[in-house]
Order: structure tokens, then sequence, then C-alpha cells
């Protein structure tokens, strides 16, 4: 991608490439499926499981995490497009910010 292309672009050229098919059933649940695999690299990481013990590094939940992120982001664009799906996340970003703001000022 060059220089200048938006996240939500990026987001866009995803959706409408090798996903343009995927009905939205499945992209929602392809976000259960990736907030698992978080879970699994995190218990990996820790070496919660006797089994496999420390099999899962830090970088590993990192990029779990991040196909949660765009797992959703994908979901959303589908569902509303672009303009909404960014208003949205505006949104509720600033609403947590200003909970937090809340708490820390009530700390």
């Amino acid at each position: 991608m060059s220089v200048g292309v938006t996240f939500w672009e990026r987001i866009g050229a995803i959706q409408s490439g090798y996903l343009g098919d995927v009905p939205m059933s499945t992209l929602i649940l392809k976000l259960s499926e990736e907030t698992g695999e978080v879970s699994e690299a995190y218990i990996g990481m820790r070496g919660d499981n006797p089994r496999k013990g420390q099999c899962r590094s830090a970088s590993d939940v990192m990029d779990e995490l991040a196909d949660v992120i765009i797992t959703a982001a994908v979901a959303m664009h589908a569902l509303k497009g672009p303009g909404i799906s960014a208003m949205t996340l505006q949104t509720k970003l600033a609403a947590i910010e200003s909970a937090a703001r809340k708490v820390r000022e009530n700390a």
C-alpha cells in the first residue's frame, strides 16, 4: 500500500478483496475464532497448559490481538462501510477515554 492510505481504506481492500464473498455471519463468527486464538496464545505464553508448557511468546499474543482488531474492523466495514465504521470507533474510543478520565479523577 502507498503512503497516505488510511486504515479504513486498507480494511476495505481486505474486505472487498479476498473476503468479498464471505457472508456477514461468517465475518462475525471469525471474530470469535480469532479471540479464541488470543486466549490460546496467552495460555501458551504463560505455560498454563501442563501438556504443552510454555510454547508461545508475547509476540504471538500481540499478533493474535492484531488479528482480532483487523477482523473486527473488516466486519464493521462490511456491515456499514468505512465512514460509519470510523465514526463508530471514534465515538466508542472517546466514551472509553472519558470514563477512564473520570476513574482517574476519582482515584
